[in-house]
């Protein structure tokens, strides 16, 4: 929690527990979600037991996950006392782009896009989905129900932050007939 040291005034302070309170919720919901796919491995008329079975693990990773949202709450006081300013009275989380928010991407093939049908040159700048994390991830996590702010922010718990054009690059994949916009 180096970033909470370096906290100057109680938004900043706001930010950064906001921030932190959506990687944990983040991660508490990927591993649940994580336990609970050993659901479907099991015969249908055996689900219902397996999934009572792993109530517990997933009741723990929600508790785990409370327990660190209160470990961050006590460290926001402490920095704030310590520095002299007031905690701020809420976490602040990060304000969604509206254009990004307007859009949700719905995918024409699964898999990654390469790019392999356009000529580099009129790649745009644009990586190709082959072997660049970031647009990779983003289009797993385009279900043509999530919005793009939804895709981004994912995307951004997933490998970080990053200023990549999201935005820029779906227009470009739509321009070329690689995805559909649902709704702008």
């Amino acid at each position: 929690m180096d970033q909470v040291s370096a906290a100057h005034d109680s938004e900043s302070l706001g930010h950064i527990w906001g921030d932190a309170l959506d990687h944990i919720n983040y991660r508490v919901d990927r591993e649940s979600q994580s336990v609970l796919s050993v659901e479907r491995l099991a015969p249908e008329d055996r689900r219902a037991v397996v999934a009572k079975s792993l109530a517990p693990s997933v009741d723990a990773l929600r508790r785990f996950g409370e327990e660190q949202k209160e470990r961050v709450r006590l460290i926001v006081e402490h920095r704030a006392e310590q520095a002299g300013f007031r905690p701020p009275a809420k976490p602040v989380a990060a304000a969604p782009s509206a254009e990004a928010s307007r859009i949700v991407v719905r995918r024409k093939r699964f898999g990654t896009l390469p790019l392999d049908d356009l000529p580099p040159d009129q790649w745009q700048g644009y990586p190709s989905g082959a072997w660049a994390a970031v647009p990779t991830a983003a289009l797993y996590w385009c279900d043509g129900k999530r919005n793009l702010a939804e895709v981004i922010h994912l995307t951004e718990m997933e490998l970080g932050p990053t200023d990549f054009d999201f935005v820029g690059y779906f227009r470009f994949l739509r321009a070329h007939g690689y995805v559909d916009f649902f709704r702008e």
